[in-house]
């Protein structure tokens, strides 16, 4: 190939990564969104007062007239879209140290998937941890979290609260495992080819008969 074929094939290509990329971070947004839902059915179901006491007065949910967990699904999806973007450009970006465009999406849509099952198994570690800080409450510990004075269960609300916040926090870590992720499927399948794993040429042995068969002289 000739060089000035070579740095169009490249340009192409970049260009294919770059659209790659958009449409990476589109998704991570829709993908946040989403989580962002299902997470919240979840906390709904640990303490219905987290978000009727607390998230529908955050966000004005509290005159609209719609079932508690259909406003549970819009505070989730209002609190967490956004947290695509940071994901979507950064997680993206990792993807470019693949070779093809192809195995980059790929590679990419799975480093997504690690961080859905991170931030989602961490914040349920932060619901269980929640549950074993608030076997006995001092109200003094949570000065700075939002408590009203009507709850009812303080106990499930707190946990609530902790599932939210190590959810956050999860996600942020989660960004981190998936540049790792990335980078071990990049060195486990010796990513030298467009379509992922390099191949290892056959080795032709030339023998004093003149055979060049590649299995000649084993």
């Amino acid at each position: 190939m000739h060089r000035g074929d070579a740095m169009l094939a490249d340009k192409l290509l970049l260009m294919k990564k770059l659209l790659i990329y958009v449409l990476l971070v589109v998704l991570a947004v829709l993908l946040a969104a989403f989580y962002g839902i299902i997470h919240n059915q979840i906390s709904y179901s640990v303490s219905s007062e987290y978000f009727t006491k607390f998230k529908f007065r955050q966000f004005g949910f509290v005159d609209t007239p719609l079932p508690e967990r259909v406003r549970a699904s819009m505070v989730g999806f209002l609190a967490s879209w956004w947290m695509g973007i940071p994901i979507g450009l950064l997680v993206g970006a990792a993807g470019f140290i693949h070779r093809g465009h192809r195995r980059m999406f790929k590679v990419s849509l799975w480093a997504f998937g690690l961080v859905v099952a991170f931030t989602l198994l961490f914040g349920l570690c932060g619901l269980f941890y929640g549950y074993l800080q608030t076997s006995t409450i001092n109200v003094a510990e949570y000065r700075g979290w939002f408590i009203p004075d009507d709850v009812v269960n303080l106990r499930r609300f707190l946990c609530a609260g902790y599932m939210h916040n190590s959810s956050y926090l999860g996600g942020v870590l989660a960004i981190v495992a998936a540049w790792i992720f990335q980078i071990v499927v990049k060195r486990r399948t010796n990513d030298g080819t467009p379509g992922g794993t390099a191949k290892m040429p056959l080795v032709t042995k030339v023998d004093g008969g003149g055979s060049s068969h590649p299995c000649a002289g084993f």
